[in-house]
């Protein structure tokens, strides 16, 4: 249940310092919802590769991670380049680092 409590008040800081766009005006290097975001764990050297998706799409064997989960949350709204230090599950500091953003669904619509 904690770790339920520190994933939303670390959302809710999130939250409190977000800025609102416009699809339109969003920026493209930046992680949001459908983006496939290549990253490095700082703190254990390991990469990854996962698309952020909505909870009900979330799906560990295909890599789908929840927006609402602690790296979904981590992850949104970060640029390529950017780093962020969080709480992770187990109350694990880590510091993650976005390598590349993707939005595989704005490339279809071109």
């Amino acid at each position: 249940m904690s770790s339920s409590l520190d994933v939303r008040d670390s959302l809710e800081n999130e939250m409190a310092r977000a800025l609102v766009y416009n699809d339109d005006e969003y920026p493209k290097d930046a992680v949001c919802i459908g983006s496939v975001v290549e990253f490095t764990d700082l703190t254990t050297k390991e990469e990854g590769r996962i698309t952020i998706v909505l909870p009900s799409e979330a799906d560990v064997k295909e890599m789908k991670v929840s927006v609402l989960s602690p790296l979904g949350a981590a992850l949104i709204g970060l640029k390529n380049g950017k780093t962020i230090h969080w709480l992770m599950p187990g109350a694990r500091l880590t510091e993650i680092k976005v390598n590349n953003v993707l939005h595989p669904e704005a490339e279809l619509d071109q």
